[in-house]
């Protein structure tokens, strides 16, 4: 059984706050669902850049009420042949192009069902090639919102969904860097117990459980907010003084083998 709308779309994109891409996108969502909901999960992902999305997006996840429709829009390939998909996953809808914007959702979810979205059936013609954010996943988002379609009406179910390496397995590495700097990797908190200390970038960092626990200025590791090891400076940022980025090693010392739980 598929979550009965909740009446709630949240906005993730990488359009920032300079334009009016957002609040346009709004206003169509608005105007397909009056009584809609808006929540902005952030409109600062890096430019085009798919696997930073797919990590924000991973952050809503159990996050809002049953039903919330998620919709997503970092969209290098906008107006090619790429599909754009909505998939029912972790109780909750999620609208996006086929890029692997929905590789963490979608993987994570043994459950999920992806659907393409049929323009023809929905008898959507959309007027730009540049911005089917609006045209496309906006008018679907208050649709589906407000139960003027169901996620089954919306197009065929697909198998075979873009999707990025997963987020979790794999050599120990950073996969995010969040706006303070912190360097966030792919060890999660269950992978971390027996951890006697974190070696990145050459240097060996201890491990806290709090940012204050180490002196101001000073490198330390952590399980921080995703559930996943981080590294950090105390009122700083590790990507600067480590000048490391994604795909950087990490080497966790002393931790159960394997860097998922």
């Amino acid at each position: 059984m598929f979550p009965r709308p909740s009446g709630i779309v949240t906005l993730l994109s990488d359009f920032g706050s300079r334009d009016p891409y957002v609040g346009v996108m709004r206003g169509v969502v608005l105007r397909h669902n009056p009584k809609v909901v808006l929540c902005d999960l952030g409109h600062e992902v890096p430019a085009q850049d798919v696997a930073a999305g797919a990590f924000w997006l991973l952050a809503a996840v159990g996050r809002f009420p049953s039903g919330t429709v998620h919709a997503a829009v970092v969209d290098p390939g906008v107006g090619t042949a790429r599909r754009l998909l909505v998939a029912a996953a972790h109780d909750a809808y999620w609208i996006a192009p086929d890029n692997g914007l929905l590789s963490h959702v979608v993987a994570g979810d043994p459950a999920a069902e992806v659907r393409a979205i049929d323009l023809e059936h929905l008898n959507v013609r959309p007027p730009s090639r540049t911005f089917h954010g609006r045209d496309v996943m906006a008018p679907v988002a208050g649709w589906l919102s407000g139960g003027r379609y169901g996620f089954s009406a919306l197009g065929p179910r697909i198998t075979d969904p873009v999707l990025l390496p997963a987020l979790l397995g794999g050599a120990s590495r950073i996969v995010h860097v969040d706006g303070f700097g912190n360097l966030i990797t792919n060890v999660s908190a269950a992978a971390c117990e027996g951890c006697t200390g974190v070696v990145v970038g050459g240097r060996q960092v201890p491990l806290h459980q709090t940012y204050a626990e180490a002196p101001v200025g000073s490198l330390l590791a952590l399980v921080g907010s995703y559930g996943l090891l981080e590294i950090a400076v105390n009122c700083g940022s590790a990507a600067k003084v480590l000048g490391l980025g994604r795909e950087a090693l990490v080497e966790v010392r002393g931790a159960r083998s394997g860097a998922s739980s």
